[in-house]
């Protein structure tokens, strides 16, 4: 018995071997460096065989020495020697894995049921701008430096932890540091829903909420050194929340609910805030930190063309949200809409734009609660065409507020400008070529976590193999408008600075919402000579810019903004 054992070892293994060639022929890319490695691999497996057949024949021996009626082996093996040693033949060596270096440290079993990736980004910025308004003549920086780790553990359940050592060098400080994506998610059978490729995804932690294309496109992978000031904006980005979500061939949805950001200025309201009279007869003397705010999001694609060279893709996408107690010292990015935008680059820290805190604030030690609900919209559109391509998105924001709450704030002597209803709205368009012949319709992909999105382009003659890399020049205009009322801009300036009593200039004042709109192009070139390498060089003017309530001498200014980025992800 124990003989037959023996030979089903060697069987099963030989067999291990042709699938571990399979598999590894199959996913590894066609480079000199993964042929050595392939190679370095099938040498050590025959070795493994020939130790084993060397194992069995010292077993036969014994076998036989025990065993008066066998005089002879039962199987012809190799007469390489074999290491005395005590292990069972069923523990020689754990089961094979297939190991790629080819997008960061990657090791996954044969079967593909568990993984683990190790990988990352670096982007390292430097620029100047002709008038430096708010921000620097000129910097050079650590755009980001990021590590992350993802995988897959027992088929089924996925995770990923990313972290960025230089979120304090850029606009998205939060409250614990510079945790990006931290998520756990689950992709069952049981989960399989109609028309979907696959099970329906179940997250939970850390991730984007679903909310326009160029958000959930990640910052490897943009056209520009920086999102857009739409996006900026009214995206809400990484988001701590539940989320389902699910893709066919051409289409992808998802939605979720979620709350606070490790991207906010706090994770919750300030502790100290009295409970409101609305809730408790005791407002005024017990502490509490008041509840956060909520969202609810969603997003759908569908791509009616989706081929190799050619894509048109269309998506809608939508946020609801609940300030409760949160106030623009909490939930700054929705509250404080704009103060968070820096127009390109943000190593050069020029914010231009900015409302006042649309929540009223805290009054009299009480969260002003002006806001009562914002409901965020956006609509999507990309197309391919070969090299050349075509993206453009439109975004808005709906406030509604209490008039209760503003006429207390303002007899509290808190500025509380605009009514109880609010609009604001932005969008860019942009077009992109690729000198080299590569196009964007092969980085096209629904079945990412985040819904559909671009990724890495395949370049399709890299510098390593004797060729130029990828070359893409691109040419982008966005707009951005955070004005509310019947005055803004010098007019608005004009109508305070002539007020002939306190009483005019206040209703001036608290007629509108002054955030100031602002307008730019950018022209960018990048260079991508590897994988996963990139060199970027943006040009971006301010071509119009009307400015918020508190920053007149704004008013009129075009600075000349230039950047550049050496940028490496694996």
């Amino acid at each position: 018995m124990k003989i037959r054992f023996g030979k089903r070892a060697i069987a099963g293994t030989t067999l291990g071997a042709v699938a571990f060639l399979q598999t590894a022929s199959v996913q590894a890319d066609d480079t000199t460096a993964e042929i050595r490695l392939l190679k370095h691999r099938m040498d050590a497996q025959d070795a493994e065989i020939r130790v084993l057949k060397a194992r069995l024949k010292q077993f036969d021996k014994k076998s036989a020495k025990h065993d008066p009626q066998q005089k002879q082996p039962r199987a012809q093996v190799s007469k390489v020697a074999a290491p005395k040693e005590t292990t069972s033949v069923a523990a020689v060596s754990p089961p094979p894995v297939f190991v790629s270096f080819a997008n960061g440290l990657k090791v996954e079993s044969l079967d593909h049921d568990y993984s683990f990736r190790i990988g990352g980004a670096l982007m390292v910025d430097g620029g100047g701008s002709s008038q430096p308004e708010t921000g620097t003549a000129g910097s050079a920086g650590i755009r980001r430096a990021r590590l992350e780790v993802e995988g897959k553990v027992a088929k089924y359940w996925l995770y990923k932890l990313q972290y960025d050592f230089a979120a304090g060098n850029t606009a998205t400080v939060g409250a614990i540091g510079g945790i990006r994506d931290a998520y756990i998610a689950l992709k069952h059978p049981a989960l399989s829903v109609p028309f979907a490729d696959d099970p329906l995804m179940l997250q939970i932690g850390n991730s984007y909420e679903p909310m326009g294309l160029e958000t959930v496109t990640s910052t490897n992978f943009i056209d520009f050194n920086e999102r857009s000031m739409a996006i900026v904006a009214f995206a809400p980005l990484h988001h701590i929340g539940v989320a389902a979500g699910a893709h066919g061939d051409n289409w992808s949805a998802k939605g979720g609910v979620y709350t606070t950001s490790p991207s906010d200025k706090a994770m919750s309201p300030a502790a100290g805030i009295p409970v409101p009279l609305w809730v408790s007869s005791n407002a005024g003397w017990v502490a509490t930190g008041g509840g956060q705010y909520y969202d609810i999001a969603g997003r759908i694609t569908y791509a009616p063309i989706k081929e190799q060279d050619r894509l048109l893709h269309l998506g809608l996408s939508s946020r609801y949200q609940r300030p409760n107690d949160a106030t623009a010292d909490s939930d700054q990015r929705v509250l404080a809409l704009g103060s968070n935008i820096k127009t390109e680059p943000g190593i050069i820290g020029e914010n231009l734009l900015g409302t006042t805190d649309l929540s009223c604030g805290v009054v009299n030690g009480v969260a002003g609660k002006c806001t009562k609900d914002v409901l965020d919209y956006g609509a999507e559109l990309a197309v391919v065409y070969g090299p050349i391509s075509l993206q453009a998105e439109y975004m808005g924001a709906h406030y509604d507020r209490k008039q209760g709450s503003i006429l207390a704030a303002q007899v509290a002597g808190v500025f509380a400008p605009g009514g109880t209803s609010l609009d604001f709205n932005g969008y860019y368009a942009y077009g992109t070529w690729y000198l080299t012949g590569e196009s964007r319709a092969e980085s096209y992909n629904v079945a990412n976590l985040n819904g559909a999105t671009f990724e890495q382009i395949k370049i399709k003659n890299p510098v390593s193999a004797g060729g130029p890399g990828a070359w893409e020049v691109g040419l982008r205009f966005d707009t951005l408008n955070l004005n509310n009322g019947p005055y803004q801009g010098s007019y608005y300036q004009n109508l305070l600075a002539l007020a002939p009593t306190a009483a005019t200039h206040a209703a001036v004042a608290n007629a509108g919402v002054i955030g100031g709109r602002e307008s730019n192009m950018t022209a960018g070139l990048n260079w991508y000579p590897e994988k996963g390498f990139r060199l970027m060089a943006d040009w971006t003017r301010v071509v119009q810019l009307s400015a918020p309530w508190d920053r007149a001498y704004l008013n009129g200014a075009h600075p000349n903004i230039f950047i550049m980025r050496a940028q490496v992800n694996w």
